[in-house]
């Protein structure tokens, strides 16, 4: 007997008790011998083959909500030596293109959370960390599609929620150790340690990888033309780089009673990089002559990123069933460290008069934030949540830049910024269910002052206040147990980080660069409809979706005297439209099939710049085929598609392929130890090439990247122990939705860029 495993829990248990049942009297009826009359049970004999009772089932891998879409990480086999990037691939809504830059509904406006709440050891470097993190140390991946009134206004259209494994079902003390290298000798290892004392719960996990110089090799070839000379910039080069990240994090609860819960936890994500790059840059007049030429080697040095996070929430329940009260703290540090030097020989009319540079930058964050948050239903199908919060952040920035050689005529710079932002919020969100109806509504009110000032006496100080009311709602219709089909509403706002604000101005012989200090916020607006359907053998979800912002923070870029120079501005009005698929196919028994994707186009235009780019049609997926082969071994083949769309006002982005396989093997009682071998683009070139286009502005060409994509790999993971226990969580916490551009404690999928120029960055 086959039954779909969508069904209630209650429903399969009935229905595999009818099945016991009528086996059981079909065989008493046949088996049972009446030649004389029976006054006692003890002379009935049955016989029961049970063996043709099978019952079969598959563990949902999608589940659905109002608010979110999550993936049951532990539910796939793979999760026991990937990481959680290559789960990450398998999420609906979710898409990660060949260079692990993330998406989320087709854009880059999400944050990324850990259980709950934002986790700046993941936020400011997630395409590091989350390689390094393995995935047997996930319960669960969510996509939080509509983060409703409760959740900061700032830059979120999505929340991508990392929930840690919870090790409930086991007892004593239980571990996972993994180890992982790839062809180039990068090597990755990670400890994950849960255990019990009393009401005492505590976990603590560290990691570790390292990319070597090999693996993070580069070729690069850019040209420009100038449509006012007619000349053509050229740059072509190669660089190299290494890696080491460390992250590491304490977390523990205690439950005094069944009402009150207190939770506490400490991080920290660090890492440090350093390479050398060379490349050749050389000025061509219209007519093909030479106008200058020269050398250019870059080392970057002394480059360290520090984070220390720590939060405590107390939890209430009341004796009303559903009610809490919950608040909370968070503090959040880091301090971000960067070196470049850059040494010019062989110029030829150089248009500089040095021959070495030295940049250095410090960047220092803090944050405090306040949160008290209350929950209540107030009847059947009526539920009220409201709360206030307070954000203190500040951020601080030291730049300085020396210039070397005869005859200098560029000035050193010594650029010193302060910037605080402080944010007051106050949120209610009202939830109705009846049926097969869920209805949520919410509003949300920001009071926001920011403060800029300049220590080294440049530019004046200054002000701003800003207010905004945020609104939100969504519907969800549940048909029956596997379709539902769902319409949400958002706002969100975008403030600027210091990355995007620092003032300093860094020079190098043809680009200038500075931040904007007077940027002010921008509104974004978002719609989608969703319908999902979750089945025994097929399971798929499609959302349309449609987003627009009229004052969007983007770059800014011309030629003058020479040099390109960029800064930003809230001069853009953007609109994107969409399409989000996800299927989940069980072909057989021991086949299986999905697909993940996103089909969108951009249309970006700024009055003010004169600039409109339609773009193209981006389309990113991932397709995953497993087999299940004899001896335990399981099979699998992977491959995608990425980029094509606009970027920005100015051009778009070329496109990239990729594809692998894997072979997995688990061994010992209990399938403790696993094993897997898989290999990336084994049939391919080592480099893979990655184009972006300028169309328009003072300047039009294009760049091409030449990155190591083959490669092969080896990992291996051990679990031990057990533990009934697990590190509870408070249903609130507190979730900063920052920032664009620069050092935050919510700060997701980062939109600030570096600035260092030359190979080798």
């Amino acid at each position: 007997m086959n039954l779909p495993f969508n069904y209630p829990t209650t429903m399969r248990l009935s229905l595999i008790t009818a099945a016991v049942l009528a086996a059981l009297t079909a065989s008493a009826q046949t088996t049972t011998t009446t030649t004389e009359p029976t006054d006692s049970i003890d002379d009935i004999e049955l016989s029961v083959d049970l063996k043709d009772v099978e019952v079969t089932s598959q563990r949902q891998l999608i589940k659905t909500e109002i608010d979110r879409v999550s993936y049951d990480v532990q539910a796939d086999a793979e999760s026991k030596t990937r990481t959680v990037m290559d789960m990450l691939r398998k999420v609906p809504l979710v898409t990660v293109d060949g260079e692990e830059n993330i998406r989320v509904k087709g854009g880059t406006a999400f944050r990324i959370y850990k259980n709950g709440h934002p986790d700046p050891s993941i936020s400011q470097n997630p395409k590091q960390v989350l390689k390094a993190i393995p995935a047997s140390m996930i319960k669960r991946i969510e996509v939080i599609t509509e983060p409703g009134a409760k959740y900061d206004a700032e830059g979120v259209t999505a929340i991508l929620n990392i929930v840690m494994k919870d090790a409930s079902g086991m007892s004593g003390a239980t571990g996972t150790l993994s180890a992982g290298i790839d062809s180039y000798g990068s090597p990755n290892a990670n400890a994950y340690l849960t255990a019990q004392h009393g009401k005492l719960v505590t976990s603590l996990n560290y990691g570790f990888m390292h990319r070597g110089r090999e693996g993070n090799k580069q070729h690069q070839d850019m040209t420009q033309a100038y449509a006012a000379t007619g000349d053509t910039l050229r740059t072509a080069g190669e660089g190299y780089a290494k890696v080491n990240v460390h992250y590491g994090n304490l977390e523990a609860s205690y439950e005094a009673d069944s009402l009150n819960l207190v939770t506490a936890s400490v991080g920290g994500y660090y890492y440090n990089y350093s390479g050398d790059g060379d490349a050749l840059t050389t000025m061509t007049a219209a007519s093909g002559a030479p106008r200058y030429s020269y050398n250019q080697h870059t080392h970057t040095a002394g480059n360290h990123y520090y984070n220390v996070n720590g939060r405590l929430d107390y939890q209430h329940r009341t004796h009303r069933k559903g009610e809490t009260l919950t608040a909370s703290y968070m503090l959040s540090s880091t301090l971000n460290k960067t070196g470049l030097d850059m040494s010019y020989t062989d110029r030829w009319q150089s248009p500089m008069t040095y021959d070495l540079t030295h940049q250095r930058g410090n960047e220092r964050f803090w944050e405090h934030t306040w949160q008290l948050d209350w929950s209540r239903p107030v009847a059947t199908g009526h539920k009220i949540e409201t709360g206030l919060k307070y954000i203190h952040r500040s951020n601080r920035s030291t730049t300085t830049m020396t210039y070397s050689g005869e005859g200098v005529d560029v000035p050193d710079v010594d650029s010193r910024f302060k910037h605080l932002t402080q944010v007051g919020a106050a949120y209610a969100s009202y939830t109705y269910t009846h049926n097969q109806w869920t209805a949520r509504a919410g509003l949300r009110y920001e009071w926001s002052r920011l403060r800029a000032s300049y220590p080294d006496g440049s530019q004046e100080s200054f002000h701003r206040t800003l207010s905004d009311w945020v609104p939100s709602a969504s519907v969800n219709y549940q048909f029956d147990f596997a379709r539902s089909l769902k319409w949400a509403f958002s706002t969100s706002i975008n403030r600027p980080g210091i990355s995007y604000l620092n003032p300093a101005v860094i020079e190098n012989p043809t680009a200038i660069h500075f931040g904007n200090a007077h940027l002010s916020s921008a509104r974004n607006y978002s719609t989608s409809l969703t319908y999902m359907q979750i089945g025994p053998k097929f399971t798929f979800n499609v959302a349309p979706n449609f987003s627009w912002s009229n004052n969007e923070i983007t770059a800014v870029r011309w030629h003058a005297d020479g040099k390109d120079i960029d800064t930003y501005q809230n001069t853009l009005t953007r609109r994107h439209v969409g399409i989000n698929a996800f299927f989940q196919w069980q072909v057989a028994d021991k086949t299986s099939m999905m697909f993940n994707g996103d089909l969108g186009h951009d249309y970006y235009r700024s009055d003010a710049l004169g600039l409109t780019n339609k773009g193209h049609w981006a389309s990113f997926f991932y397709t995953n085929v497993t087999q299940q082969l004899p001896w335990k071994l399981r099979l699998s083949g992977f491959g995608g598609k990425w980029g094509g769309g606009a970027e920005g006002l100015y051009g778009y982005q070329g496109h990239g392929w990729f594809y692998g396989f894997s072979l997995q093997r688990s061994f010992l009682k209990e399938d403790r130890l696993t094993v897997n071998l898989s290999a990336q683009k084994p049939f391919s070139p080592r480099y893979s090439d990655f184009a972006s286009h300028t169309t328009q502005g003072d300047y039009t060409g294009s760049s091409h990247f030449e990155f190591s994509q083959r490669s092969f790999n080896l990992s291996i993971s051990y679990r031990f122990g057990s533990l009934k226990a697990r590190v509870k969580k408070t249903d609130k916490t507190i979730e900063n939705d920052d920032v664009v551009g620069g050092s935050s404690a919510g700060a997701g999928q980062s939109q600030g860029q570096s600035q260092g120029q030359g190979m080798g960055k």
